[in-house]
């Protein structure tokens, strides 16, 4: 968690396993890839980040509605050791004009290994945005985490969603369609290799349900768990009830089932 300084300034720091020029890269250009895409001022969804990457540059958050918000002017940017941007956001959350009314934040890159990274972070001149800055410093100092961005300089999480907007899911919800979701568990008459041609017979009459256009999906289970299987059918539970009381598995009893109505959004691999 970030400390407070004195009364106007809030820091926090983490070590990293990269050398400095890593860390740097990832803090500035790469910037929208570790972000938190909720901590914007946007008022769509935000869908990229630009980190301008020289002084006189800004940061930059487009939304999905092609809106774009720039929130931050790079004042120093000295690879691989420090970068300085203002914090151009009023204490009402939005877009302060005035420079003078602005903080700032430095973050230092300091070298603590041939291959580690202390980033420091330094949120200064709270104070100048006016009166009621206090409320601003205590959001930053709640709101300034180094987690997402050490992770994926180290090449940890560093998954980055796109934007699904309201409309999008409300589009995509409207198409869902039925399915059966059927879950395969083996049972204690299930003993290799004594059961295999049984189970062999059972493969074959899944692939040729496939074929058939009945189930969608047949995915084995490799592990040691009771569940053999999952398959996923483009039938109700009454039909698929009755396909698969016919399974060779199940008419010997080396498989038990469970069948549950379940929806899905048809794409590459539900018809």
């Amino acid at each position: 968690m970030p400390d407070l300084l004195d009364a106007t300034t809030v820091r926090t720091a983490i070590d990293v396993d990269v050398p400095a020029e890593r860390a740097f890269q990832a803090f500035t250009t790469e910037i929208e890839k570790w972000w938190d895409a909720g901590h914007h001022i946007l008022e769509a969804p935000l869908a990229t980040m630009e980190f301008q990457p020289y002084a006189g540059g800004h940061i930059i958050d487009r939304g999905t509605d092609g809106s774009e918000c720039h929130w931050a002017r790079v004042l120093a940017y000295e690879p691989p050791r420090r970068v300085v941007f203002s914090w151009d956001i009023n204490i009402r959350w939005q877009i302060e004009t005035d420079p003078s009314r602005c903080s700032e934040i430095e973050v230092a890159f300091i070298p603590i290994a041939e291959a580690a990274t202390r980033v420091e972070l330094t949120h200064r001149h709270l104070d100048r945005h006016g009166p009621g800055w206090e409320s601003m410093r205590d959001a930053v100092s709640q709101g300034w985490s180094l987690d997402g961005f050490a992770a994926f300089a180290a090449g940890r999480n560093s998954l980055r969603l796109p934007a699904i907007t309201d409309a999008a899911l409300q589009e995509r919800l409207a198409h869902v369609k039925p399915y059966t979701v059927m879950l395969l568990h083996r049972t204690d008459k299930c003993v290799r290799p004594d059961v295999d041609p049984i189970i062999w017979e059972h493969g074959r009459r899944n692939q040729a349900l496939v074929e058939a256009g009945e189930m969608l999906i047949v995915m084995p289970s490799f592990d040691d768990s009771p569940l053999a299987g999952i398959g996923i059918f483009a039938a109700d539970v009454e039909r698929v009830e009755d396909i698969v009381k016919a399974d060779p598995g199940v008419r010997a009893g080396i498989f038990s089932y469970e069948l549950h109505p379940a929806g899905g959004f048809p794409g590459d691999a539900l018809r």
